[in-house]
């Protein structure tokens, strides 16, 4: 009895060592190589809008290229929200523990925290950035963000989404701990037809720190 409580604690903890060795440290900072102004799929279309939504959208481009006020968020110092944060054309700070990843966005000195196996508030209070929970499938970080307002924009081109929005990101880090990869799943039936995807990587910045980078009347995002 002994000897098999003994066996069942020494695989238990070989098991325990395994998964760790399998979840990769995503500590340090990074940054998209290329500003993306316009969110794509993954297959370079535009994304699956519905009608009234591919209206908005539609408007927002031609005010733009019409050199008109277009009330882009960021343009009032709003928060990029999720996951237009996670591409924003600045370093990010990640932050990585067993049991949350904190990001810091340079840009206007935004973050997101991202608890790992937990669940989502039930208060349900729309945010600026959702709510995200994440776990792990190997050395992927499976992160799941809702309870979002849609007072945000998913890119400067002007995407919208609505409250019913919800962002699936699935974060692996690439060969040599140089890259990582961030494939990005939007789900929000009130402004899309259908889920689609789109991938967002980074490089890693060894040495680099954050600067104060924020937003203001004679500087904006």
């Amino acid at each position: 009895m002994k000897t098999s409580a003994l066996s069942g604690a020494v695989l238990a903890l070989a098991l325990a060592t395994v998964a760790s060795a399998a979840e990769p440290n995503f500590t340090g900072i990074w940054r998209t190589p290329t500003f993306i102004p316009t969110l794509k799929t993954d297959k370079g279309a535009l994304p699956p809008l519905r009608p009234e939504a591919a209206a908005i959208y539609k408007k927002r481009v031609a005010d733009r290229a019409a050199g008109k006020k277009v009330d882009d968020p960021l343009d009032e110092c709003m928060p990029h929200g999720v996951p237009r944060l996670m591409y924003a054309p600045y370093p990010m700070l990640i932050l990585h523990t067993a049991k949350q990843v904190n990001l810091i966005q340079e840009a206007n000195h935004s973050y997101r925290m991202i608890y790992i196996n937990s669940v989502h508030p039930e208060d349900g209070d729309p945010k600026w950035f959702g709510s995200a929970v994440g776990h792990w499938e190997g050395a992927t970080l499976v992160v799941e963000t809702t309870q979002f307002n849609d007072k945000t924009w998913l890119d400067k081109a002007g995407l919208p989404h609505s409250d019913q929005l919800k962002v699936t990101e699935r974060i692996s880090m690439g060969a040599g701990g140089k890259t990582l990869v961030d494939r990005i799943t939007i789900d929000d039936p009130k402004t899309f037809t259908a889920p689609w995807s789109t991938t967002v990587r980074y490089n890693k910045l060894p040495g680099m720190r954050l600067t104060e980078t924020a937003c203001t009347r004679d500087h904006k995002m």
